[in-house]
């Protein structure tokens, strides 16, 4: 594997990001089109990548166990990255409506929209895109039940919304995926084509978007805020390093394996930067939504130089 890959990416999605930030700017990607564009990417492109990815796979038991592995890894990152949200936001003394957006979006990442498309590049055959839907999936149970939970404090009046929002699109597509992999049912050549290169657009859409947010932030006001730097460090830095020694020690002292594309999909997932629906949600329970917002663009920045270093020590450690 090599950095030089990662690297690239981030540039190629940072341009794309640039582009959406001045067509944003310039009034040419309203917020209309903003819209469209989350609907059209979770509707239409990202479910299309997830069936094309999975069913193109081989798979044999190792996967079944990778699989079973990268839940149990995945589900412990999401609550570890809480806890040390917690933990800063105490240390913090933030008040409670900016405290729980502390800690949540310690805890859950942009596995879809960064996430998806560098997981694509560095993994093109598709197996890093298998493990990154499964981290997604994990991640979507939690965040509609225990991370709404958190933004609440009340989930037993919300837990029937909670288990609607799980069913959408990309997890349909996921578990159509999964069966055309088990049955062994493959699209025609010439639908496969044109299915998977609508799927591939979901980079460019998704970076389109996170430009056109970071064109609404008022950077004056953001750098002003050190907690978002606290939290930018604890989620792009501290816990993937101390992830990655876990998880390192974790394979050391038990029998199991996983291999390192399984092993670096969730080290980067939980790398990845803030969530980007938690601005929704901060909105919605009536938090800091904007602080939200300072928290994902200063992640979103942040992550083109973080990624590829936290790449660098995972495949030196691992």
């Amino acid at each position: 594997m090599q950095v030089g890959i990662i690297i690239q990416q981030i540039f190629v999605l940072f341009i794309l990001a640039l582009i959406g930030l001045i067509a944003t700017k310039r009034n040419i990607i309203q917020d209309e089109i903003k819209t469209g564009l989350t609907k059209i990417i979770f509707n239409i492109t990202l479910p299309f990548l997830i069936i094309t990815n999975i069913s193109s796979l081989n798979i044999d038991e190792q996967i079944l166990l990778n699989w079973v592995l990268v839940i149990g890894l995945a589900f412990f990152s999401i609550v570890f990255f809480l806890l040390i949200g917690k933990a800063t936001a105490k240390i913090l003394k933030l008040p409670p409506e900016k405290s729980i957006i502390h800690m949540v979006h310690t805890g859950f990442t942009n596995a879809v929209f960064l996430g998806f498309p560098i997981l694509d590049a560095l993994f093109p055959n598709g197996e890093g895109i298998l493990y990154g839907i499964i981290f997604f999936l994990t991640q979507n149970t939690t965040l509609w039940t225990l991370g709404v939970f958190l933004l609440t404090q009340d989930a037993k009046k919300k837990k029937l919304d909670n288990l609607k929002n799980l069913l959408n699109p990309n997890t349909i597509s996921f578990f159509i995926g999964l069966l055309m992999l088990l049955f062994h049912i493959k699209i025609p050549g010439f639908l496969f084509g044109t299915l998977e290169g609508l799927g591939k657009t979901t980079m460019y859409l998704a970076m389109l978007y996170i430009g056109a947010i970071l064109a609404q932030v008022n950077f004056k006001s953001m750098v002003k805020d050190a907690t978002t730097f606290v939290l930018s460090f604890n989620k792009l830095i501290l816990g993937p390093v101390l992830l990655i020694f876990i998880i390192k020690g974790f394979f050391l002292l038990t029998p199991l394996e996983l291999n390192m594309t399984a092993k670096l999909v969730i080290i980067l997932e939980a790398a990845m930067p803030c969530q980007t629906i938690m601005v929704i949600l901060a909105r919605k329970y009536n938090k800091d939504d904007f602080y939200a917002t300072q928290n994902l663009s200063v992640s979103t920045l942040l992550s083109i130089l973080t990624l590829p270093l936290i790449l660098i020590i995972a495949q030196f450690i691992l």
